[in-house]
């Protein structure tokens, strides 16, 4: 347990020590963030002071719709209607409201494709109506030339002259007002509004209009007005609209809801105009009907010399009065009905039916107000969409099952008035057998009579029904109901200070941050030595920093040397020095010094660590072990074919000590073994009869430290095939240099136990004036921490 407890400490120091690597790699950059924050934050007040407000205007309507019913289940009392079709269909009533159609009848009205604009500074101020002190009438615009819109500015050098510049301001004129400018394309006219008394040279203004084409206003009001409803049940709705001038913004609110109160009256009327024609159309065969009925008892009296009906038939036509007055009813359902059934089977399209025509029939009305009300659905619906739109297609079907089930009632209606009528004339043949004993004058002149009384009645009653569809035509009520007119709020909607303020924060802090991102994303060498232990997870010990020097900085270190280099040499050989007696083997003598790549500073470090070795009174032997590429010695400008290492390995009876180089520098007690001339085969070379593992073996009965630079390990074998020999391994890792990738071959050397004790040295370490880390100590000519480097 107590293991394991030491663990997930260990696990959670990590963790924070990661988080504090990531912190700090980023604060190095602090100055970035604070100047980007700066500029966004800049940018954000130059926006919000300069950027047109946008105000937010809105209006609530309730639609209005009668009470209908549904289709009733014929024959059955206290029975409910098989569909309920009061409920308002607010989609429907939102899509009509988006139409184009109603839209451009607003910009018609409202003659919103003429913009005006009062330009100071560089603020542009929308002016509408009555703030307009002037206003441009359109003689022809050049719409081939018309996409989004066309620009000019005006600038009044008195109050009546002025200086017209074209979009792009490469081109100005002088006119006057009422002059008639043909330029650019258009012909217009500029004339002072007669209210408005404007003063251009004391206000010293400049104007802009702008003329836009239709198209792209419906677009701007299509994306601009919102439509919502408001509640799951109610029937109201919001409209609302964003816009920097509040006049302009309700001008257009209400003008779009008078524009749809109206169409909607329209389609009401055409409902009455429709019953209307129908009307006139059976009056015109009735009048003729009864002109030949009444043409007829003219001839009749004329021939037969009858004015009045005998007395004595008297009783007997009042007893045939009752009869005769309900089948006169009767007889006028049949023909309204059969009438109204030939319209409806006649009827291919979809088309308005006549109402209120007198069939006393309460089902065949509502169905019928019903058909006529989807009817109108429809159409509203065609003008902004194609019959195959499916809710067009879901109306067709409803039209069909309704004109069904008008035709069923009709059938139902006419079978029943044509038993009552047979009723009713069964009554009447049982008259007709009295009457058979009159004279067949009387009867004769009855029978006109009635047919002259029938068509009379039919004939007024038509006529009430004409006027009857005329007054509603002339009368229709509202189809919505004003809840609020437009109003705008007094705070803008936009620009929002408080978030743009925020986003520019944001944004000022994100950038950098990105960009850094991406850069240590992208970066693949090793970064830093907080980089390095991230990779190798602490399974190796880091000894050392080599600091970055620069291009006049000398890179071998002297004798008595308190530079930053020969420091951080020192704190080298001090952790070495330590390894060395937590192994419990002082006696440990030979350091190896590899790489994996060329370039990672394996010599450079070999040689000043040889120096720093030696400079307290230890003999050091430095031995170059890189055959292939060896570069000792041009620290010392020497020929590189001096005999060395494989001249000692290709003569078996030669001892190596004849090969040895004083060193050139003023370290007495450091010895050279340099490489010698390039061998055509290394590898076999370092293997041959042991006898680089002889040298070893002697070397370190004479020398206090033996260190040997080696070939790479990534390129070739030859340091590991020698390794054994080795105590400690110090393996050079550049900053900026050694890719990332190479760190899994360096935990795989030390997990397979390919080279002894691995010890890493950071080289090419930036940024580290104040080196050592806690190890060391500055120099008195090091230049101090600058104060901005806090961490």
């Amino acid at each position: 347990m107590e293991e394991y407890n030491t663990g997930n400490l260990q696990t959670q120091h990590g963790e924070e020590e990661n988080l504090k690597y990531v912190l700090y790699k980023y604060l190095r950059y602090w100055p970035w963030f604070l100047i980007s924050v700066i500029v966004f934050i800049l940018l954000a007040v130059l926006y919000v002071k300069y950027a047109t407000p946008i105000y937010q205007t809105t209006s609530e309507v309730k639609i209005l719709k009668d009470d209908e019913g549904g289709i009733d289940l014929s024959g059955l009392s206290d029975a409910s209607t098989l569909f309920n079709y009061n409920k308002v269909n607010l989609q429907n009533e939102i899509q009509i409201f988006k139409s184009r159609r109603l839209h451009r009848e607003v910009i018609r009205k409202l003659n919103l494709k003429t913009s005006y604009y009062k330009i100071s500074g560089f603020e542009e101020e929308l002016l509408f109506g009555n703030e307009v002190p002037f206003q441009v009438e359109w003689f022809h615009v050049d719409y081939g030339e018309l996409k989004e819109g066309i620009a000019y500015e005006l600038r009044f050098k008195n109050d009546s002259v002025f200086t017209l510049y074209n979009e792009y301001k490469d081109s100005s004129f002088t006119y006057s007002l009422y002059d008639t400018i043909n330029k650019f394309g258009t012909s217009f006219l500029v004339k002072p509004k007669l209210l408005a008394h404007p003063n251009f040279t004391e206000e010293e203004a400049t104007y802009k209009i702008v003329y836009q084409s239709e198209n792209s206003l419906l677009d701007f009001l299509a994306r601009s007005l919102e439509i919502v409803t408001v509640g799951d049940k109610s029937d109201i709705l919001s409209l609302s609209i964003n816009g920097s001038n509040r006049s302009k913004n309700e001008a257009i609110v209400n003008t779009l809801i008078d524009v749809f109160n109206q169409d909607g009256i329209e389609d009401n009327r055409l409902v009455s105009k429709r019953t209307k024609e129908f009307v006139e159309e059976r009056l015109e065969l009735l009048v003729q009907d009864l002109d030949t009925v009444e043409s007829g008892l003219v001839e009749f009296k004329e021939r037969n010399d009858v004015v009045t009906v005998e007395s004595s038939v008297q009783e007997l036509f009042s007893k045939e009065a009752n009869s005769e007055a309900e089948k006169f009813k009767i007889e006028t359902q049949l023909a309204l009905a059969n009438d109204f059934e030939n319209l409806l089977k006649s009827q291919t399209e979809y088309d308005l039916l006549p109402a209120n025509l007198g069939i006393e029939s309460k089902t065949i009305n509502e169905l019928t107000a019903k058909y006529n009300e989807l009817i109108i659905e429809r159409n509203r619906l065609l003008m902004s969409s194609t019959e195959e739109n499916p809710v067009v297609l879901k109306l067709n079907d409803q039209l069909e099952q309704l004109k069904n089930n008008i035709l069923v009632s009709l059938d139902s209606y006419l079978n029943g008035l044509q038993t009552s009528y047979a009723k009713l004339e069964g009554r009447e043949n049982q008259y007709s057998g009295e009457i058979n004993s009159l004279p067949q004058k009387e009867k004769e002149l009855k029978t006109i009579l009635r047919q002259q009384g029938i068509k009379e009645r039919l004939y007024l009653f038509l006529l009430q029904k004409r006027e009857e569809a005329a007054l509603s035509y002339a009368i229709t009520s509202p189809t919505i109901k004003i809840v609020d007119y437009a109003y705008t709020n007094t705070l803008p909607v936009a620009p929002k200070k408080n978030i743009i303020l925020l986003a520019g924060l944001v944004i000022g802090g994100l950038l950098p941050f990105g960009i850094l991102y991406l850069k240590f994303l992208f970066k693949t060498s090793v970064a830093s030595r907080e980089d390095l232990e991230i990779y190798l997870h602490r399974s190796i010990p880091i000894i050392g920093e080599i600091p970055l020097l620069g291009n006049n900085a000398s890179k071998i270190i002297t004798r008595s040397d308190q530079s930053v280099l020969a420091e951080s040499f020192r704190i080298v050989r001090t952790n070495i020095i330590s390894q060395f007696k937590r192994n419990g083997a002082e006696h440990d003598k030979v350091i190896f010094v590899t790489s994996s790549i060329k370039g990672e500073g394996k010599t450079f470090t070999a040689l000043n660590l040889s120096k720093i070795f030696s400079s307290f009174s230890k003999k050091v032997l430095l031995i170059g072990c890189d055959l292939r590429n060896p570069q000792i010695h041009q620290y010392f400008e020497i020929n590189k074919n001096i005999p060395g290492l494989s001249d000692y390995l290709n003569n078996e009876s030669s001892d190596f000590r004849k090969y040895i180089q004083q060193s050139s520098s003023d370290f007495e007690n450091l010895d050279i073994l340099y490489s010698g001339s390039v061998p055509p085969n290394p590898a076999e070379l370092l293997l041959r009869n042991e006898r680089f593992s002889d040298l070893i073996s002697e070397a370190r009965k004479i020398y206090d430290y033996i260190i040997v630079d080696t070939a790479p390990t990534v390129y070739v074998t030859d340091s590991l095939l020698i390794a054994e020999n080795a105590d400690v391994t110090v393996y050079m890792v550049k900053q900026d240099v050694t890719d990332k990738r190479l760190i899994d071959h360096i935990k795989n050397l030390n997990n397979n136990n390919k080279l002894n004790n691995i010890s890493i040295v950071l080289n090419g370490v930036k940024n580290n004036v104040n080196y050592g880390y806690g190890y060391g100590y500055i120099s008195d000519d090091e230049v101090e921490t600058p104060f901005w480097k806090f961490w």
